[in-house]
This record gives C-alpha cells, sequence and structure tokens, in this order.
C-alpha cells in the first residue's frame, strides 16, 4: 500500500526576482505532479535540482510614451527536478460496502 518511486519533471517560472522565479517554479512541481498521479501523496522529497534555462530580461517602459522612464527586469528559470514520492497506492487499498435499507421517515430522521 505505501510506496515510493522516483520521479523526473520540467518545470518553469518567472519574477521580477531571482528567489520568485525559483519559487513559482518550485509551487508549480506540486501541481504538475498532482495532475501525472491520482494515489495519495505523502511525501515529495527533492533529491536533485537542475538548471536547465536561466534568462534575464531587461527593458524600459515610459508612463504615456515618454513621461518617468524605468527599466524593468524579468527572470525566467527552467528547472529539471528528481524527487522522490511517496505515497499511498488506492487500487490496493479494499473496501467493504454497507447498504442501508431506510424508509423514507427513517431517511429524513437520520438526515439531521
Amino acid at each position: 500500500m505505501f510506496q515510493e518511486k522516483p520521479l523526473t519533471l520540467v518545470v518553469s517560472g518567472m519574477s521580477e526576482t531571482k528567489q520568485g522565479a525559483f519559487q513559482q517554479a518550485l509551487t508549480r512541481m506540486k501541481s504538475q505532479i498532482s495532475k501525472e498521479t491520482s494515489d495519495v501523496l505523502l511525501q515529495i522529497e527533492p533529491q536533485d535540482v537542475e538548471v536547465v534555462s536561466a534568462h534575464l530580461t531587461q527593458y524600459s517602459e515610459k508612463f504615456l510614451g515618454f513621461l518617468f522612464p524605468r527599466t524593468r527586469t524579468r527572470y525566467e528559470v527552467t528547472l529539471r527536478i528528481t524527487v522522490k514520492l511517496k505515497y499511498v497506492n488506492l487500487s490496493e487499498v479494499e473496501f467493504t460496502e454497507n447498504k442501508e435499507n431506510l424508509s423514507k421517515y427513517q431517511r429524513l430522521l437520520h438526515m439531521r
């Protein structure tokens, strides 16, 4: 029932700071793992993080085309992350079925 398996995935993040870009990529890791597996996750343990690409983009913008010029910075990172998943395999869990035969009145009283 309790199992472990390694998983490698590629995630990316973008922000105005380096820390923000890495944080966004790591946050997307959890949602991507949840989409790929239908089992109940108990623990996600990172084993290795490799930077596939890291880009810095700087551009200047102006209010109304000529007022208040400022330089903006955007960081983009793409990471290849290897994690060890610990999860409960739901296909191995056996559920017992209980049927209740209640009358309409008993069901109404039971709903309270």
